[in-house]
């Protein structure tokens, strides 16, 4: 399992990225997960029998024919995170920044990629080149998709 992060501030294209690199990753036969970060969120509704229970100090996991949903007081601990979903071969972070993990980073100016240098940096994604770095426009997700591919066999 290898962890990649997408990195950038909001609304530079990070989830637009993730979506259009998904189907083409998808068809190498690689089983991924995407972690999203977020300063605060809420699946679970007051009331319902799920949040009973969680409020009673355990976790919970709520399981559909269709869908499946863990809701965990882990926390935004990245590499806890990852251990307990280690059966997928690559999980994709949106953001997690600060876990400086290898990363691709998304950029509306060269100038922000001074907030992004922790990690090993694949590829930026910017609509002007960034000096130092292989850049890519957000349309071309297939030369990204490569990139991405290379680095995941690489050290298997």
């Amino acid at each position: 399992m290898k962890v990649l992060s997408i990195v950038g501030h909001s609304k530079a294209g990070k989830t637009t990225l993730i979506t259009k690199l998904i189907p083409i990753l998808k068809n190498y036969g690689l089983k991924i997960l995407v972690v999203k970060h977020a300063l605060d969120f809420e699946v679970d509704r007051e009331g319902k029998d799920s949040w009973r229970i969680f409020n009673t100090g355990v976790d919970v996991a709520i399981a559909s024919k269709d869908k499946f949903a863990f809701i965990s007081r882990l926390g935004d601990d990245l590499d806890e995170i990852c251990s307990i979903f280690n059966f997928y071969d690559i999980i994709i972070t949106e953001g997690f920044n600060r876990a400086c993990k290898d990363r691709i980073v998304v950029l509306r100016e060269p100038d922000e990629i001074e907030n992004f240098k922790c990690g090993k940096i694949l590829a930026v994604v910017c609509d002007k080149d960034v000096e130092g770095f292989r850049t890519f426009k957000l349309n071309q997700v297939n030369e990204i998709a490569k990139i991405i591919l290379n680095w995941f066999y690489e050290e298997l």
